[in-house]
């Protein structure tokens, strides 16, 4: 038995080991199960991705070659085989399995213009056409990316001008309300001084009138004999009345979402924060998330933007948030379409149930 025998069946071996991958694997947006890993590689059924990626093949000797058009698609052999497609060509390690033949992924689709693009959180990953192959649309992401960035930061500073302007607002009706508590004793006050210097020029003038032509006091009147004034029990009452508390309640506003596109991959990635701007704690916050983006038509609005459409919606619950708190969270949603998602205006939004 020679070298390269023992190697593929030690390759067959290491196959058969593994289980399942993890990962969802799709090839042009239909899922695709042919998928084993070796040593942290996925490797595929060569004939079953071929057709997967609408290609023909036809085998001279040891070399594969490639077609779009109808070819025979004999049987692939293991062992080294030279895979060909046009002026470019690859040579893999084939490895048997159940009947059928595996090579790594990356490099046959790298050699018929695919890309690979995994993600990690999703556990997805994609294998299309080859996207941002030329320096034009890398250009056309690039400029909606930036578009994207001053959206959301447009958006973050109208946000925080308007929680400023909240701010500002329950701090004057509070010192509106102190200052409106602290007129009342002034007054009271004032009007307790102007009792008092009444009473003083009274008993001024008492004094005078009791007192005979040679300044001397009347005999009767040396003692007083007038009744002392009754107390007033509203005095108490004023002491112990506090003063009114400042009302207490939760505000919940919804920032602007922030949105990641990834046309690589086909995704969308949410990063989405409530605020609880009041002074008391709120209720469960509940809502709705709402994605929109380019509609597939491809229409034109009258301003000469790509219409809209909605691509997603979620009710989302959150926990209670205490004063000057916030919620935060993350929603990653896929297009259906994968990595031939339209490239356009996508925005994020929640619509809150309660504000309280």
């Amino acid at each position: 038995m020679n070298k390269k025998v023992l190697l593929a069946i030690a390759s067959g071996a290491i196959l058969m080991s593994n289980a399942a991958p993890a990962e969802n694997y799709y090839v042009r947006n239909r899922p695709f199960t042919q998928v084993v890993k070796a040593g942290g590689e996925a490797m595929v059924g060569a004939e079953a991705f071929l057709r997967a990626l609408g290609l023909n093949w036809t085998v001279d000797g040891n070399v594969v070659t490639l077609t779009d058009k109808p070819a025979a698609n004999p049987a692939l052999k293991t062992g080294t085989l030279t895979y060909r497609y046009g002026s470019s060509e690859v040579q893999l390690e084939g490895s048997p399995r159940g009947g059928a033949t595996y090579v790594s992924l990356r490099p046959l689709a790298k050699l018929a213009n695919y890309s690979v693009a995994s993600n990690a959180s999703l556990g997805i990953v994609d294998v299309n056409k080859a996207r941002l192959s030329t320096d034009a649309e890398k250009k056309q992401v690039s400029e909606v990316q930036a578009q994207f960035a001053a959206a959301q930061k447009e958006k973050e500073e109208a946000w925080t001008r308007k929680a400023a302007e909240l701010k500002e607002k329950r701090e004057k009706d509070a010192e509106a309300s102190k200052s409106g508590d602290a007129g009342k004793p002034a007054e009271e006050g004032k009007e307790a001084a102007d009792t008092g210097e009444a009473k003083d020029a009274k008993d001024s003038k008492d004094s005078k009138d009791s007192k005979d032509s040679k300044g001397k006091k009347k005999p009767e009147e040396t003692a007083s004999t007038q009744p002392a004034a009754p107390a007033d029990p509203k005095s108490d009452e004023k002491k112990d009345e506090k003063k009114p508390e400042e009302k207490k309640e939760a505000s919940l506003e919804a920032l602007p979402v922030n949105v990641t596109p990834n046309p690589m991959v086909g995704t969308v990635t949410m990063q989405c924060e409530v605020r609880n701007v009041g002074n008391a704690p709120s209720k469960s916050v509940s809502g709705t998330l709402t994605l929109t983006g380019p509609s597939r038509s491809g229409s034109v609005t009258d301003n000469g933007n790509s219409s809209s459409s909605t691509w997603f919606t979620k009710s989302v619950n959150g926990p209670s948030i205490a004063p000057g708190a916030s919620w935060t969270f993350t929603e990653t949603w896929r297009h259906p379409s994968g990595n031939s998602m339209p490239i356009g205006n996508i925005n994020a939004s929640i619509k809150l149930n309660n504000t309280k």
